[in-house]
C-alpha cells in the first residue's frame, strides 16, 4: 500500500472512532440524565395500569377503556413497552375533542424502573433511554 491511502485509511478509522465514541458517550449521558428525571415520576406496577391511570387523569365522561397492546417496542428491550389504547369518553381534559371519531387513540412508551413502571414521553427518546440503561447497566 502507498503512503497515501494508508494515510486515508488511517484518517478514516480516526473518525469511525470518534464519532462511534460520541455516540457511546452521547447515550450514556442522555440516558443517565433522563433516569434521574423520571426517578421522580408515578411509577406503576405494569405498563397497563399506567396507561390505565393516565387515560383516567386525561379524559372527562370515560365510558370504555380497552388496551388493543402492550407489549415490547424494541424486542431487545425488556424494560420498554409500549402501550396502545382506544378510549371511548365525552373528551379530553385538555378540551380537545375526538376529531369526528368514535374513540380517541392514545399510546405511550413505559420504561420499568425499580420502583415500577413510569411514563417515558417519546420526545425524550424512550429508546435511546433503554438502550443505554441495558448497555450500561444504569438504575433508575
Amino acid at each position: 500500500m502507498n503512503r497515501k491511502v494508508t494515510m486515508l485509511l488511517g484518517g478514516t478509522l480516526l473518525v469511525i472512532v470518534l464519532v462511534t465514541g460520541t455516540l457511546i458517550a452521547g447515550v450514556y449521558a442522555h440516558s443517565g440524565a433522563q433516569l434521574a428525571a423520571l426517578r421522580g415520576q408515578t411509577a406503576y406496577a405494569n405498563p397497563e395500569q399506567g396507561m390505565r391511570a393516565l387515560i383516567a387523569e386525561h379524559y372527562t365522561g370515560i365510558q370504555k377503556v380497552e388496551i388493543v397492546y402492550a407489549g415490547q417496542d424494541l424486542g431487545l428491550l425488556d424494560d420498554l413497552w409500549f402501550v396502545e389504547a382506544h378510549v371511548w369518553a365525552d373528551g379530553r381534559s385538555d378540551g380537545k375533542g375526538f376529531a369526528g371519531r368514535e374513540y380517541d387513540n392514545p399510546g405511550n412508551f413505559f420504561l420499568r424502573l425499580e420502583d415500577g413502571w413510569v411514563m417515558v414521553p417519546e420526545g425524550r427518546f424512550p429508546e435511546v433511554i433503554a438502550l443505554g440503561k441495558r448497555l450500561f447497566g444504569l438504575s433508575g
